[in-house]
């Protein structure tokens, strides 16, 4: 027969097996600015929207669609990208989440290091600075 004290610590073996063995993490999916800023992708420093934001914009979104000639959704000027930024559809269309449009939709997806500036600077107050 198998002693009280025996048992307690086959116990305690056990549960601590199996506490620790289904533990994973990568630290990339937790921090994913941590991991782009090891690629290269600075988002350390406070995200300007006019050195930032507004080149991004340029270079994928008002060049040819989001502009004041080609689109009733212009982002052209702070106050509509703000509004964009406020209400989640900004950071909603270029993640491509399911709920959003996907944007930009003629090319394919930003990259992740433009995305994460665009959430950086949301959560830095979406200021226009």
């Amino acid at each position: 027969m198998i002693s009280m004290k025996a048992m307690k610590f086959s116990f305690v073996i056990l549960f601590t097996m199996i506490l620790t063995s289904c533990y994973y993490d990568n630290f990339g999916e937790l921090k994913p600015e941590s991991a782009l800023s090891q690629s290269g992708c600075d988002t350390t420093a406070s995200i300007s929207y006019s050195n930032h934001i507004v080149p991004l914009l340029q270079a994928s979104c008002t060049g040819g669609c989001h502009n004041t000639v080609s689109s009733s959704f212009d982002l052209t000027n702070y106050s509509a990208v703000n509004t964009s930024a406020a209400d989640g559809s900004l950071l909603g269309s270029v993640q491509w989440v399911s709920s959003f449009r996907p944007m930009p939709e003629a090319s394919g997806k930003i990259s992740d290091c433009d995305i994460a500036k665009i959430r950086l600077w949301i959560s830095q107050g979406a200021l226009n600075n």
